[in-house]
């Protein structure tokens, strides 16, 4: 008797739930009279907006979607206003009433015609760098950056070529790479803007190539060269000393080491050195050999074909044979315009000789 009582409580609460919410036969007369009394107002209204009847601009559909489309372009543009983002050949300067923000890549830089320094904001990408105080920097706002270190920079552009950018400033209150043209002009380079492009050459020979970007600036997109490593090594205090007394002799080095004159140094032990070796070496002299020329005429004729020449004869001949004795010492010299004409000038040699 439970198991039944329960069983039709719960077919009761089913029904119920099924029954919930809006009717699906509510009478919808009162929303088809407003609607009738809308459209039978305006029946024969034309819209001064999209031109259609039936209604007013007021209540114009195709108005307040078009007015909510530029709600939603303002809002973008002003977010875009607050944020600048830099690709990577873009450079974007935003600026304020009083201050001026730079998005930048890093490994772009910056051509500039109007700059007298080469200028970096990045210290890691010296190959060579001195630090100190090195004066100020002006910008074309009236600004002031301090310059702490230069050196030298090494690109390397996308065409596989080394441009190295000599006396480069650094100024980490810059935030911007710049080149400057006047200077590689200076260094003897060519500069050359047109086209939207920039290029650099020297001779015949393209070093890089940029491009003018959205901003009306011209930029390199480049990568720092960073095989060269400056590398010291430690070396023994034997070995050092030995090259600064100039490859001493094992008999000076021990007994300076006795006289306590080399620091840090007890014994002497020291590698085979290639230079000492090759100092110590001697030439060994040829061999004396006796005269070998021929006792009689004609008994030995050295012979030599040389050509082609560049530059013809008058009569057009392009080589030349010689037939030289080596008792007498004669010569005789033949011109020939084909190197196949050498058998036969030899056969007039030989009748000529033979008489």
């Amino acid at each position: 008797m439970r198991r039944k009582s329960q069983a039709c409580s719960s077919h009761t609460e089913v029904l119920f739930t099924d029954n919930r919410g809006r009717s699906k036969f509510k009478s919808d007369r009162g929303r088809d009279k407003s609607r009738s009394k809308s459209k039978s107002r305006y029946k024969n209204l034309e819209c001064h907006h999209c031109g259609k009847k039936g209604h007013i601009k007021k209540y114009c559909f195709q108005l307040k979607k078009e007015n909510k489309i530029g709600e939603k372009q303002e809002k973008k543009n002003d977010r875009d206003d607050n944020v600048a983002t830099a690709a990577q050949h873009e450079m974007f300067v935003v600026c304020d009433a009083n201050m001026v923000n730079v998005a930048r890549d890093d490994t772009c830089w910056l051509v500039d015609s109007g700059s007298t320094l080469h200028v970096t904001s990045h210290k890691n990408f010296f190959s060579s760098y001195i630090s100190g105080d090195f004066g100020t920097l002006r910008m074309s706002n009236g600004s002031l950056s301090y310059v702490v270190g230069k050196r030298d920079v090494i690109l390397k552009n996308a065409n596989g070529a080394l441009l190295k950018l000599t006396d480069v400033r650094y100024a980490p209150d810059m935030h911007l790479n710049l080149i400057s043209a006047r200077r590689l002009d200076e260094e003897g380079y060519h500069n050359t803007f047109g086209d939207s492009q920039w290029k650099l050459t020297i001779g015949s020979l393209i070093i890089a190539r940029g491009k003018r970007c959205s901003n009306n600036l011209y930029t390199l997109q480049t990568s720092i060269f960073r095989d060269m490593v400056h590398v010291t090594q430690d070396e023994k205090p034997i070995e050092l000393w030995y090259k600064r007394l100039r490859h001493m002799s094992d008999k000076g080095l021990q007994f300076l080491i006795k006289k306590n004159i080399l620091q840090d140094v007890k014994k002497v032990k020291l590698d085979k050195c290639s230079q000492c070796f090759a100092g110590k070496q001697t030439r060994v002299s040829f061999k004396s050999h006796p005269p070998s020329r021929k006792s009689e005429a004609l008994e030995l004729v050295h012979t030599d074909v040389c050509g082609p020449i560049k530059v013809s004869s008058h009569g057009g001949a392009l080589y030349f044979v010689t037939f030289i004795d080596d008792f007498s010492r004669k010569v005789w010299v033949y011109s020939l315009k084909r190197k196949d004409q050498v058998l036969g000038v030899f056969k007039d040699f030989h009748a000529l000789v033979e008489r």
